[in-house]
């Protein structure tokens, strides 16, 4: 991966219905930036994409490479279906206990608390989403499903 001004960063389980928001957005923005080629706000400001799944951990190598990352995911906030609300990692760290922040084993908590522990200087967001079914199943619910466009509007103004 080149060195490039900002990481955006899907997190989630396409297999788990709304849990799979963030790989469903990095799906979109990589065929607008396909479509749209230089003349896309994601060309203009170098910016990488990268889908994690559910492996928090894996970002620990990633992010020191780059000055500034977006994390999307679902996020139980215990608010209405489809609330989508931007945290810095201190606000995160404040509003989660074990882990609330994620539908993953390791998941993006504790990866924001070892990314403190080891110094990475990378500034994080996180844009998380309330989901409201995260069984089993491959579709994303009615009422998140628009939230994937409102998602983008935020990542560009950032």
């Amino acid at each position: 991966m080149n060195k490039k001004n900002i990481l955006i960063v899907g997190a989630g389980n396409l297999w788990r219905r709304d849990d799979g928001i963030g790989i469903v957005v990095i799906e979109r923005l990589r065929a607008l930036q396909q479509q749209h080629a230089n003349a896309f706000f994601l060309a203009e400001n170098k910016v990488d994409l990268l889908e994690i799944g559910t492996d928090g951990l894996s970002l620990l190598d990633i992010l020191p490479n780059y000055p500034k990352a977006i994390i999307i995911d679902a996020v139980d906030m215990a608010a209405p279906v489809g609330t989508i609300k931007v945290f810095a990692p201190e606000e995160a760290k404040i509003k989660i206990t074990n882990d609330a922040l994620s539908t993953h084993g390791f998941g993006i908590a504790e990866m924001l608390k070892l990314a403190e522990q080891l110094n990475i200087q990378t500034k994080i967001t996180i844009i998380g989403i309330q989901p409201k079914d995260i069984s089993f199943g491959n579709e994303l619910g009615l009422e998140i499903e628009p939230t994937v466009n409102a998602i983008i509007e935020l990542i560009k103004l950032a």
